[in-house]
């Protein structure tokens, strides 16, 4: 049902974005290749030839490309859907309601064949990657976090964690609990940073600033940084009091964009 409900608005929306074509398609070539095949269905239109004739032959049908068919429909769309804006008469709302109906029966048409494919194809099925069923999602998600620790536990055989704080900052106090149970989570080593030389209970051993704080600019406290001393390559972790989830999920993102979303 999701799947139907995003394809047909796909399709609704892909009619509406598409280019104009030469505009005597409609002037010389009649009602559109839905009409011809509505026709052929056995299904009459209510309009006048004289308004939207119809096409001569199947010849001319065939004669268009699929590009220029779904132009055309489009702009006779937006024809009907202007004229009857303009002049909003029964005939006119049902001429643009026919070709509307029209539209998302086509519409239903296309999703329902996409997921007949998806059915018959499951390698083209995205929700096996990513389900969207309850219990599935959170099979995932348990296995997504898993793998994700995996990663972070092991970023701490290159990186150390930079600790910016100061001893009266009441949100220094909060968050170096949370930094306290991440680094002992996944095994990282803290350098906690005093500004004032002060210290914290969870950080009783802080060094006092040696002109860190003004080397790497840090204006907010408290603040948290990645780095590999190795490499010299730094990762910012956290601007402020933030959460133990909010910090794995900054490690995630800083680390796939690093890698090439290779994680």
């Amino acid at each position: 049902m999701v799947y139907k409900t995003y394809f047909v608005s796909l399709l609704f929306s892909f009619l509406f974005l598409a280019t104009s074509i030469h505009a005597g398609f409609f002037d010389e070539q009649a009602q559109g290749w839905h009409w011809y095949e509505l026709q052929e269905s056995g299904i009459r239109s209510q309009e006048s030839e004289e308004e939207l004739p119809l096409l001569s032959s199947e010849q001319q049908f065939k004669q268009k490309t699929p590009t220029e068919l779904v132009k055309a429909y489009r702009e006779e769309l937006e024809r009907r859907l202007t004229q009857a804006w303009v002049n909003p008469t029964p005939q006119n709302l049902k001429t643009y309601q026919d070709m509307q109906k029209d539209m998302m029966i086509r519409s239903e048409r296309f999703s329902n064949t996409w997921m007949q494919v998806i059915y018959e194809n499951p390698s083209l099925d995205h929700t096996l990657i990513a389900p969207v069923n309850q219990k599935a999602r959170h099979v995932y998600l348990d296995e997504e976090k898993k793998h994700n620790r995996e990663i972070i536990k092991s970023l701490s055989q290159s990186y150390g964690l930079f600790f910016f704080f100061s001893g009266d900052c009441p949100y220094c106090h909060q968050f170096a609990s949370i930094v306290k149970i991440f680094s002992e989570t996944y095994g990282w080593e803290v350098i906690a940073i005093s500004q004032d030389g002060e210290y914290l209970e969870e950080f009783p051993d802080a060094e006092p600033d040696n002109g860190l704080f003004a080397t790497w600019k840090v204006e907010v406290l408290p603040s948290l940084y990645a780095v590999n001393p190795n490499t010299g390559h730094v990762l910012p972790i956290a601007f402020g009091l933030t959460s133990l989830d909010q910090m794995e999920e900054r490690i995630m993102t800083l680390v796939q964009k690093n890698s090439g979303g290779n994680n």
